[in-house]
């Protein structure tokens, strides 16, 4: 069954509709995330990253390049909140590049429920594009118009997506795009998953904002009978699928989801404050209250798993 045509109405119900399933958490400890450009120490790495846009939201201009339509954050963050003033998409999610033309995502971010394999339709067409080196320039301008078609690639197929709301609770999807990605190194995948204490950071786009980078962030638990890593990474929706990796530049995961809410709300104001946490996960501002679990935290999805379907798929590519 094909995807709707996303006009301005369905583009909204389908924004609200995926936003209940993209990742959420909080800033732990001090919010040291800052956006990446041309000039930062992982510019290099950042470039093997890409954001996923909606139909709506991506145009071909006459000359072959491409825009993309982005608004402030400062009708919801209140003003004086980090990156309030910058661009934003209304929905994204984040990926990064594990062989040419692979890369691997969130698996909610492709499915809905459940799994799926050699998807071409759904979620293949209303996330039909792939933009790389969506960030800022070194003059503090979003890169957002005169994207060149090198950037832009489109979803051939989800080669395999899986996002399960039951154990194992496996969250990753693998999509294969229309060509090879030109001039950009796919990650290098790490053997071991990442243990306690090791030093972990992140990039993506939280809240559709152009390349951000989240530092010097540790694991808070590693249950190795769980698909996920709990870490404190300042993290929020727009996250989901963000590349996370060690002080090697190995990929140990990928963001998937996290706790507590995102916002809240300035009771004087009316707009919205990040929520924030001390860097164990407790204190928070609007606290996280579940009694089965009460520290908050942001989840990676272990990469051993993604790693098996993409050996599995290109087993079945080879001569």
């Amino acid at each position: 069954m094909k995807t709707p045509s996303l006009g301005f109405p369905g583009f909204l119900l389908f924004t609200a509709f995926l936003s209940t399933l993209s990742a959420k958490a909080a800033v732990f400890g001090v919010d040291d995330r800052v956006l990446i450009t041309p000039s930062s120490s992982t510019y290099a790495l950042s470039r093997s990253t890409a954001v996923a846009v909606l139909n709506a939201l991506i145009e071909e201009q006459p000359n072959g390049t491409y825009s993309i339509a982005t608004d402030s954050l400062e009708g919801m963050l209140c003003r004086d909140e980090k990156f309030a003033d910058k661009q934003s998409l209304p929905y994204a999610c984040s990926g990064f590049l594990v062989a040419p033309d692979l890369l691997v995502t969130a698996g909610h971010c492709m499915v809905n429920q459940g799994e799926t394999r050699n998807e071409k339709a759904m979620y293949c067409e209303a996330y039909s594009s792939w933009v790389f080196d969506y960030m800022m320039d070194d003059q503090g301008r979003v890169k957002n118009q005169n994207i060149p078609a090198d950037n832009h690639y489109r979803c051939k197929q989800i080669v395999y997506a899986v996002y399960e709301s039951q154990a194992p609770f496996r969250d990753f999807a693998i999509v294969q795009l229309d060509r090879p990605v030109k001039g950009r190194s796919p990650w290098k995948l790490a053997e071991n998953t990442a243990a306690a204490n090791d030093i972990l950071r992140m990039i993506g786009h939280p809240m559709g904002l152009p390349s951000v980078l989240s530092k010097n962030a540790r694991v808070l638990e590693n249950d190795p009978k769980s698909q996920y890593v709990r870490t404190n990474l300042d993290a929020f929706d727009g996250n989901s699928g963000s590349v996370v990796f060690n002080t090697k530049n190995e990929v140990v995961g990928l963001l998937v989801e996290g706790t507590p809410a995102s916002w809240v709300k300035d009771p004087k104001l009316g707009c919205e404050r990040l929520n924030k946490c001390d860097e164990k996960g407790y204190n928070c501002i609007e606290p996280w209250t579940d009694p089965a679990r009460p520290q908050a935290s942001s989840s990676i999805q272990r990469i051993a798993p993604v790693i098996e379907e993409i050996l599995a798929f290109e087993k079945t590519r080879s001569p």
